[in-house]
């Protein structure tokens, strides 16, 4: 019988089986050996890639043939219903106009606006019997202060014209005084002046004896051929009408100007203080300019009317106010 106390070894082929030892010093090599780390496969990322790009090509070639009709029926995705836009009414319409056309909407809206008070204008205007152009080319005139004194005695002197029942007198101010220094409202006030010269709306001039200078300078830079200073004057002179031998017993500057403190204008206009220099001249035909149409030849009738009831001291409406 074997000793107890012997160890039994193994019998392997002859070979002792050797222990593993561990080197660190606790370890008496009796403890179970660690399991190996698995080496991590460097080809795996790679596989993926693959399988993901053969999976993007499957699905690109199931959606090819679906739209090719090669799928069978059971294959088929149902069909998605097109999507259904609700027509909106009421307030939601108008609030959904408002939002796309908005801008084009307040464009035709200004624009219909702008004719729309054009015609009214136009329809509503009161047509006046006759035009007058007074004009002031230095303070000392006084004219600006006494316009609508001027217009209520023209009023009176005039006759009604287109028979609506009552007179009136458009009397247009324009001030063509330096004295003030404005360049900007020295240069409207000039474009306006030219402007009534060209159009001939006005037969009829209220104003002081710089007007002769003043019409000078816009004849002569409007016309196209030179001209000396001797001539200038007489071609002045041909825009007024010259009454001095038609009216030998009226006072006339340069032979065109009425000198309205001479007659008994200023008693209808409350104007005592009128000085000497302000007078009254009738417009002639003037070729280079435009205002010869029919409209013109109206007004420059009318305006004569005027002129000689104001020579004449004929009052034809004594007792109008004015407006």
């Amino acid at each position: 019988m074997p000793d107890n106390n012997q160890t039994n070894k193994p019998e392997d082929s002859g070979k002792e089986t050797q222990q593993y030892r561990s080197i660190l010093s606790e370890d008496d090599g009796t403890n179970p050996r660690p399991l190996p780390r698995k080496k991590k496969d460097p080809m795996a990322q790679v596989r993926r890639e693959i399988e993901e790009q053969q999976r993007q090509q499957r699905e690109k070639a199931e959606l090819l043939k679906l739209r090719q009709g090669l799928v069978e029926e059971d294959d088929e995705f149902e069909e998605q219903p097109e999507p259904h836009y609700e027509k909106p009414t009421g307030w939601k319409a108008v609030e959904n106009f408002f939002y796309h056309y908005k801008i084009q909407f307040i464009i035709i809206a200004f624009a219909v606006v702008i004719l729309t008070f054009m015609i009214v204008q136009t329809a509503t205007r009161e047509k006046k019997d006759l035009y007058v152009l007074a004009i002031s080319t230095t303070g000392s005139s006084g004219i600006y202060a006494k316009t609508h004194d001027i217009e209520t005695a023209l009023e009176r002197y005039c006759p009604d014209f287109d028979g609506n029942g009552y007179v009136h007198v458009g009397v247009n101010f324009i001030d063509l005084s330096t004295e003030g220094g404005y360049s900007e409202y020295t240069d409207a006030n000039n474009y306006k002046f030219s402007a009534e010269l060209f159009s001939g709306d006005s037969q009829l001039y209220l104003t002081d004896e710089g007007i002769i200078k003043l019409i000078n300078e816009v004849v002569s830079s409007s016309t196209a051929e030179a001209q000396t200073e001797e001539e200038a004057p007489e071609q002045v002179i041909e825009f007024f009408a010259v009454l001095s031998d038609d009216y030998p017993q009226a006072q006339f500057y340069k032979d065109c100007g009425l000198q309205l403190n001479t007659t008994g204008f200023i008693e209808q206009a409350r104007w005592k203080s009128c000085p000497d220099i302000v007078g009254l001249y009738l417009r002639e035909e003037f070729h280079n300019m435009t205002g010869n149409d029919d409209d013109a030849v109206e007004q420059r009738r009318r305006a004569q009317i005027v002129y000689e009831n104001i020579i004449n001291d004929n009052v034809v409406n004594p007792n109008w106010q004015g407006k």
